[in-house]
């Protein structure tokens, strides 16, 4: 992807653009091209004016028939992060599975929506 989109590539005299949804703190360590961006990654980690990702009293509240499907080896959820937040939505049905990798609706988008439909529908647990 990076050949099609060249703002991407890792310059010295260009700025970072980010590729993935999640920037763990050990990445500062790890990735030499990330280094620089450790303190400024650290004071904003430290502030503490973010809002809440989620109203956890609207998740647990909820009355809207809901599944959603939690990709085992998803690169870019922790799967531990995506079950704790299903936890706090009532009524959620939940597919958990290693046939994708964070791309199940590209990869094959008809069986995993026709999956969680069943799932609301009753038809399979």
């Amino acid at each position: 992807m990076r050949a099609n989109f060249p703002e991407f590539e890792l310059t010295a005299d260009g700025p970072l653009f980010f590729t993935g949804e999640m920037v763990y703190p050990w990445m500062f360590d790890d990735y030499e091209s990330l280094r620089p961006l450790k303190e400024a990654a650290n004071l904003l980690a430290a502030d503490d004016r973010w809002p809440r990702l989620y109203d956890a009293s609207a998740l647990r509240a909820n009355t809207v028939p809901c599944a959603a499907a939690l990709y085992y080896d998803d690169m870019y959820v922790e799967r531990a992060y995506s079950e704790e937040t299903a936890r706090q939505i009532r009524g959620l049905k939940v597919w958990i599975t290693n046939e994708y990798e964070h791309n199940g609706l590209r990869a094959d988008g008809e069986r995993v929506l026709g999956r969680l439909l069943e799932m609301i529908h009753g038809e399979i647990g």
